[in-house]
């Protein structure tokens, strides 16, 4: 009797321990955000290495990076990234983007970012629209703070 209260016990402590604060907490997303959002969190972190060739091998061979909200390209092809990123990282030694907030939605992962260490801006935030497609970023649009 003894050895079957303490296993009854047993077993309600692991059937409650789910129910408290520190519950184990269970991913809604689908793979397909999952493996979006792995993605750009790369892409972030390299960004904040100022690793170009880590950034820019995340990309695909015809992305494109457009600007909010007239789709102006900024850099068309992942050779054109790659060099538009360069100059940023080689002028912005001390460039950094914080993380704000990230919505992720299938295969586009939307970052807000507040960017610091950019050459000749103090601080710029930032929507970013990442589109994922074949295990790179395909499309980035930057949408900057509106400054009237």
């Amino acid at each position: 009797m003894r050895i079957q209260t303490i296993y009854l016990l047993f077993i309600l402590s692991v059937l409650t321990a789910g129910c408290g604060e520190n519950r184990m907490k269970f991913s809604t997303k689908s793979p397909l955000e999952m493996k979006a959002e792995q993605i750009v969190q790369q892409q972030l972190e390299a960004y904040n290495n100022r690793d170009i060739e880590a950034f820019s091998a995340l990309f695909s061979e015809d992305a494109q990076v457009l600007q909010f909200p007239d789709n102006k390209v900024l850099a068309q092809g992942k050779a054109n990234v790659k060099e538009l990123y360069k100059k940023l990282f080689d002028n912005s030694p001390t460039l950094h983007s914080e993380l704000v907030n990230r919505t992720v939605l299938g295969n586009r992962v939307i970052d807000h970012e507040k960017i610091t260490g950019r050459a000749g801006v103090d601080v710029l935030e930032l929507a970013v629209v990442y589109e994922i497609e074949q295990g790179k970023i395909s499309k980035c649009m930057v949408i900057r703070q509106k400054t009237d």
